[in-house]
């Protein structure tokens, strides 16, 4: 019975959100030794088919706490876009195509694939437009603990933010039920340094992480990494 109430609040969480929201799904690669080039050229055709069938894509490559992922990820406005574009390409013989070759000669392995909703329905799958540096922690929330979760994420939000970060929230949706994402976004590493030299000590941030220290355990950090989107053009 408690494993059902925390499949139905997880089903709850994210068709809550993914209706009017910001929905990703992302697939975590693995370059076989050598041949990296050609799976970024791979990307590159499977962006061109995904957003000719009304996915936005970004590539972002894994930097420090992580070893040498990639993450191909597909944005969509809500969820009716999502449904839209996925029916294209269950359909579509570019897409048959692209992948029969690619499986004949690959260039790299899958390492994960999951969904996400992002929690701020505003946000739109064009706001992601352009190059960022980025910061991303996964927490796995305690049972019946994700409105306490969600409230310290959006104390913290604000802080990030009058620090000079863009913050953006995600639920976890299919591949990662109870996870949420917490990302960081700048325009450069320039940028990221200049924001977190601004959370020393006597910080805003500061007093936050002490207050959190003092409070109930809610969850659990399970990741924590760093990276770039990848300019393919």
């Amino acid at each position: 019975m408690k494993k059902l109430k925390l499949l139905i609040l997880g089903i709850t969480l994210t068709l809550s959100t993914s209706s009017f929201a910001d929905v990703a799904e992302v697939y975590t690669w693995k370059a076989f030794p050598g041949k990296g080039p050609d799976m970024m050229q791979n990307m590159a055709r499977a962006a061109a088919i995904h957003e000719s069938q009304g996915a936005k894509v970004a590539i972002n490559a894994h930097n420090v706490g992580s070893t040498q992922l990639y993450d191909y990820v597909l944005r969509w406005d809500d969820s009716a876009s999502y449904a839209k574009s996925k029916d294209l390409q269950a359909s579509s013989p570019e897409w048959v195509e692209f992948w029969a070759e690619s499986g004949n000669n690959p260039s790299g392995e899958l390492i994960k694939s999951f969904s996400g909703n992002n929690l701020d329905t505003t946000v739109k799958a064009s706001d992601y437009d352009g190059s960022y540096v980025y910061s991303v922690s996964l927490w796995k929330v305690n049972p019946g603990k994700d409105m306490e979760m969600i409230a310290r994420f959006m104390e913290a939000k604000s802080i990030l933010e009058a620090a000079g970060a863009r913050v953006e929230l995600f639920s976890g949706g299919w591949g990662a039920v109870g996870e949420y994402h917490f990302v960081l976004m700048y325009d450069s590493w320039v940028d990221l340094e200049n924001s977190f030299s601004k959370m020393g000590p006597g910080s805003a941030w500061s007093s936050y992480m002490e207050k959190s220290a003092s409070q109930e355990v809610i969850g659990t950090q399970t990741d924590y990494f760093t990276g770039q989107t990848v300019q393919l053009n």
